[in-house]
């Protein structure tokens, strides 16, 4: 009842319910492992249920005339291309049964009305900063309850797991070490590491654009250390590594690009230095447990990881055929809906955990290549629009699109919910900024030319920004 009274609330406060959603994507492990352990499949679906209110509201209230996404028609065939061949999918005849094609259905698509959901959701760039800065700040506790985490045994109730009854031997640690590796407020690992690398590239596209002044921004400045710490304590080697090939690009598209960059660039240098002089001598027990995780594997290990997402479709295309095991059949919760012989019987081979293979096991070579083609457009869309965009704050929301797919392209979007909300949560600020960008940045031009003509103009206010900047020409 509560969580029908959920979706409902959503229905009728869209915008409150889709912020409400996200902060509930951070807390909803830390509810399912110490809140409500009896009630954990609620918890688990209760995003869902107030995102599925919004999209309601959103179609039969007055969202669709607030909606303001920009025109991709090339985008959207592609998207639409996909979802309707996920659909057909649903219909394989090779899954056991209709519900795993509809739990399939719902891992690649049900997030996707973010794209204009957000662009509706927002009116200005300072509600939007607001938004934003309020919710990389939520890393601030996540961060302590993972270092109180990671000084706790194994044994602690701090570690376990969200389905409960786990033995202490089942809690990851650090190889030989007996640090545990840590899950902050999520049910799991993997959920925890997309949420940190969602907020590393958030925080430092969000310190890009105030310059990286740390007098403005040392929230941001703590938030981020925080992060960095987290996914040490995690003990996840990928999301270091990607940040390392990612921070070529960003220092290029987010400081070098942009006017005085040169101060920037030294503000740059002075923050990391100092974030990495007090992780270091703060936090050396988790700097030396990740590198020894990090270099216990070898190079050879590393390397065979991230070319496994390449490979990895190839060596499956044969079993798959032409139209795949059916949207699903992969799905971790799949055997949980099925009963057979033994899990995964359908797919007549064993099962993978690599993303790309499991959608090319699903969908097959035509509906593999619909959906990378669909992540790879969205990767240039936000590359071209860093270059197009007009003020500083949409560039470097930009910026941490761009990062965000770049990293998401061989990782799990499909079968991580965490990584998947995530996803096509920058892929609605990505249109949301680009719409804002049509309306703040011609007043804010006209405004600027206003002024160097010594005339008082004052222009309509139609967004944050824009009012900001008439009552600084105003007075």
């Amino acid at each position: 009842m509560a969580a029908l009274a959920a979706a409902f609330w959503a229905f009728r406060n869209g915008r409150q319910a889709l912020k409400a959603a996200l902060v509930l994507l951070v807390f909803e492990g830390a509810l399912r492992k110490w809140v409500f352990p009896g009630a954990q499949d609620v918890v688990y679906f209760g995003k869902d249920l107030l995102l599925l209110g919004v999209y309601g509201g959103f179609l039969l209230g007055d969202g669709r005339r607030r909606l303001r996404a920009p025109q991709l028609p090339v985008f959207y065939a592609l998207l639409g291309a996909a979802t309707l061949f996920g659909a057909m999918q649903i219909f394989n005849p090779k899954l056991p049964n209709l519900l795993v094609g509809i739990l399939g259905f719902k891992a690649y698509f049900f997030y996707v009305p973010l794209l204009w959901i957000l662009p509706a959701s927002f009116d200005s760039d300072a509600d939007l900063f607001r938004f934003l800065r309020r919710y990389a700040l939520l890393a601030i506790p996540v961060g302590l309850l993972a270092a109180a985490q990671f000084v706790s045994p194994s044994s602690s109730p701090l570690n376990t797991y969200a389905r409960g009854g786990a033995e202490v031997s089942d809690i990851a640690t650090f190889g030989s070490s007996t640090r545990v590796r840590v899950t902050g407020t999520f049910a799991y690992i993997t959920g925890f590491t997309s949420y940190l690398f969602a907020n590393v590239v958030s925080l430092l596209c969000l310190i890009a654009a105030e310059r990286w002044r740390f007098k403005r921004s040392w929230m941001l400045f703590g938030a981020l250390g925080l992060t960095l710490f987290g996914i040490l304590m995690s003990g996840s080697r990928g999301p270091i590594l990607i940040l390392v090939l990612l921070l070529p690009i960003y220092t290029w598209l987010a400081v070098f690009r942009e006017k005085g960059s040169a101060k920037v660039a030294s503000r740059l240098i002075l923050s990391t230095i100092l974030i990495g002089g007090i992780g270091a001598y703060s936090g050396s027990e988790a700097v030396s447990a990740w590198v020894g995780r990090a270099t216990g594997s070898g190079t050879a290990d590393v390397v065979e990881r991230l070319s496994l997402p390449l490979v990895a479709p190839l060596g499956v295309l044969d079993r798959a055929g032409l139209f795949g095991y059916g949207i699903g059949s992969t799905h971790q919760m799949a055997e949980a809906v099925v009963h057979g012989p033994r899990p995964f019987y359908w797919l007549e081979g064993p099962n993978t955990e690599i993303e790309s293979a499991r959608v090319m096991l699903e969908l097959g070579p035509l509906g593999y290549l619909l959906s990378y083609l669909v992540r790879f457009f969205l990767i240039g869309f936000a590359f071209r629009e860093a270059f197009r965009l007009r003020t500083q704050f949409h560039r470097s929301i930009a910026v941490a699109c761009l990062l965000f797919f770049l990293a998401m392209l061989p990782g799990g979007i499909v079968f991580e919910v965490t990584a998947g909300l995530y996803y096509w949560f920058f892929a609605g600020l990505l249109t949301t900024v680009v719409a804002l960008d049509r309306v703040t940045a011609p007043v804010d031009l006209e405004i600027r030319r206003a002024s160097s003509t010594r005339r008082r103009l004052v222009p309509p206010v139609v967004s944050g920004t824009a009012a900001a900047l008439a009552k600084v020409e105003k007075g």
